[in-house]
C-alpha cells in the first residue's frame, strides 16, 4: 500500500545552510543536516545536493561524515551519507572558486535538495488492523504472519539559502 500526504508531517531532517560570498571570485558554503527522530532509528540513503553558480571553476570540499564531490555537469556538490542515526548532525564545508566575469546579474540561489529514507511513518499514520483474505490461494487469517514495514521517502524536499 502506498499513500501520500502533505499535512501534519514531522520532518525527519532539518537543513541549515550558510552561504557567504568572499569577494567576486570566491564563495564559502556550509551546510548542516540535523536528524529530528529517535536515536534508535537510522536514516539511510541520504543525499544532499548543494547548487553552485554556473561560473564555478573549482570546489574544495571538507566533510566529516559521508562522501562529497563536485559534479560540474550538474553544477552541484553532491553529498552522500549511507546512514545517520536520530538526534545527530553532520556538516559539510566547501570553498567555491568562481571565474572572474562581467556578470551583472546576481546569482539566484536555487534550493538545496535532500533525498533520504527513514523507517517510520513521518505522517503519523499507523496500521491498527490487518486482515488477510485470499480465497484463490487458500490463505486464511491464521496462516499468515502479519507485519507492517513503515518507510518514509523524501519525495521533493528542498530548502532555500
Amino acid at each position: 500500500m502506498k499513500y501520500r500526504t502533505t499535512k501534519d508531517i514531522s520532518l525527519p531532517f532539518r537543513i541549515i545552510p550558510l552561504v557567504r560570498e568572499v569577494g567576486r571570485t570566491k564563495m564559502e558554503v556550509k551546510v548542516v543536516v540535523k536528524s529530528n527522530f529517535k536515536p534508535s532509528i537510522l536514516g539511510q540513503k541520504i543525499e544532499v545536493r548543494i547548487p553552485t553558480p554556473l561560473n564555478t571553476s573549482g570546489v574544495q570540499v571538507l566533510c566529516m561524515k559521508g562522501k562529497a564531490k563536485y559534479k560540474a555537469s550538474e553544477n552541484a556538490i553532491v553529498w552522500k551519507i549511507k546512514r545517520m542515526s536520530g538526534m545527530k548532525e553532520a556538516q559539510i564545508s566547501a570553498e567555491v572558486e568562481l571565474l572572474p566575469g562581467a556578470e551583472k546579474k546576481k546569482w539566484a540561489r536555487p534550493p538545496i535538495s535532500l533525498n533520504f529514507e527513514v523507517p517510520f511513518a513521518a505522517s503519523g499514520l499507523k496500521v491498527r488492523y490487518l486482515k488477510v483474505f485470499e480465497p484463490k490461494l487458500n490463505y486464511s487469517d491464521h496462516d499468515v504472519i502479519k507485519w507492517v514495514r513503515y518507510i518514509s521517502r523524501s519525495g521533493l524536499y528542498e530548502t532555500r539559502c
